[in-house]
């Protein structure tokens, strides 16, 4: 599942010839699947971005749920908006940063509609007894209605239902969902509290009327349902619920509410990567690094080795000053991400050092090394480093690594002069 927020990377510069800059593209691979894994196909996935308003991409996934989608190396710095979209299921938006530096691979969850009530009861005149066959056969035909998406025919179809069997509970939830996908808003509240107040299923109930509710601003009442229907639906269920809204929350710009729904979803399913890896990022912008650095690491020893999570990571430990962390993750940073190479944090040691910022060219050049151990100039820094804290058999060992891997660089003689000094 895909991660909702931006990422907050080093600065890392990376000189480009402009033609091979425009030319230069990057691959979102996606699959988007239901609450049980399975792959989904025909979902319409619409992708948008503000920032470039001619923008606009319809796809739609295949029938292993998969879809692919390429941008140019100037559409990197946009945030983009995905919309899912397929009958049947709840419709939502995922926001996006993309890399033109290497594949990306998102998978997503569809949670299914209430309108799915349709599946679970199937034929009532199978499984319901004491109810007349008036009212089953008009349950049934509002159902066949529902499924082929005429609302119409399915709310007057239900409503003989339930006014044919006031207790048919399963009727009442369905209309209530039909109401709900009316957009009549205040009606479905009404026939899921008639729902809730017979023998159905208290969480299809709970869910129509918390979506109901949401959509009609009535913050209160929206909370109290939410503590009710976390009891009542299973609690993973819950949390992609959740891990959605902290989604949409994220894309209205209302970060705390992104992030308190976020941080739930983690807690009731503590396997949803996306959730840590989410509140991982929001906790760096909001500058509670140690609180990030946690949810990136619960998120990366789940087993993912996503390039954005190791990017919050490495930010959040440069952040603490841990700096044995970050020269261990050095590595795993470099190995899936191109532009997080151990020349660039070489180049940058030395930009530091020149800048009289010592212990942080000293930290950049171990890190570098730890990525690949021939960065000759690394060695300069660290001999350099040596040789000031009197350190002489340390700063001998580095200098003169430093001159046998690059003998003719403009600092060579210098290193060389010095080996003759140390005793």
């Amino acid at each position: 599942m895909h991660r909702s927020s931006q990422i907050l990377t080093i600065a890392l510069v990376l000189a480009v010839p402009v033609a091979l800059a425009a030319a230069q593209t990057g691959l979102l691979r996606g699959t988007v699947v239901d609450a049980n894994g399975n792959p989904l196909s025909g979902v319409k996935v619409t992708v948008t971005t503000e920032q470039l308003s001619s923008f606009r991409r319809s796809l739609t996934t295949n029938n292993k749920g998969s879809f692919t989608l390429r941008f140019q190396q100037n559409q990197a710095q946009y945030r983009f908006d995905f919309l899912f979209e397929k009958s049947g299921y709840q419709s939502f938006t995922q926001p996006i940063m993309p890399s033109v530096m290497h594949q990306m691979r998102e998978t997503f969850v569809m949670e299914a509609s209430q309108a799915q009530v349709v599946e679970r009861h199937g034929d009532l005149s199978s499984v319901v007894t004491g109810t007349s066959s008036v009212a089953v056969e008009a349950f049934n035909a509002g159902l066949d209605a529902q499924r082929e998406g005429d609302l119409d025919t399915a709310r007057s179809k239900l409503e003989e239902a339930t006014a044919a069997d006031p207790t048919l509970a399963p009727a009442h939830i369905a209309l209530a969902q039909v109401l709900l996908d009316r957009n009549q808003y205040a009606a479905a509240v009404e026939m899921a509290d008639r729902s809730l107040a017979l023998a159905g299923s208290r969480a299809d109930a709970l869910q129509v009327k918390h979506q109901a509710l949401r959509a009609l601003g009535r913050k209160e009442e929206v909370e109290a349902v939410a503590l009710e229907l976390e009891q009542a639906e299973d609690a993973v269920v819950t949390a992609r619920r959740l891990y959605n809204e902290g989604g949409e929350a994220f894309q209205a710009d209302d970060r705390d509410t992104a992030l308190a729904r976020f941080r739930r979803a983690a807690e009731l399913d503590p396997s949803l990567i996306d959730a840590h890896h989410a509140v991982a990022t929001l906790e760096l912008a909001n500058g509670d690094h140690l609180a990030s650095a946690n949810a990136a690491e619960r998120a990366l020893a789940l087993g993912s080795e996503d390039v954005r999570t190791l990017r919050v990571l490495y930010d959040a430990y440069d952040a603490l000053g841990r700096n044995d962390e970050l020269i261990d993750i050095a590595p795993r940073l470099a190995a899936v991400d191109p532009e997080f190479g151990g020349d660039k944090l070489v180049e940058q040691a030395a930009e530091m050092w020149n800048a009289g910022e010592v212990e942080r060219a000293v930290r950049l050049s171990r890190m570098a090394l730890a990525i690949d151990p021939s960065l000759a100039k690394a060695y300069y820094f660290l001999g350099l480093d040596q040789l000031s804290k009197g350190n002489n058999a340390e700063a001998r060992t580095a200098l003169e690594k430093f001159i046998s891997l690059a003998p003719d660089d403009p600092e060579a003689p210098t290193a060389t002069e010095m080996l003759t000094f140390i005793d």
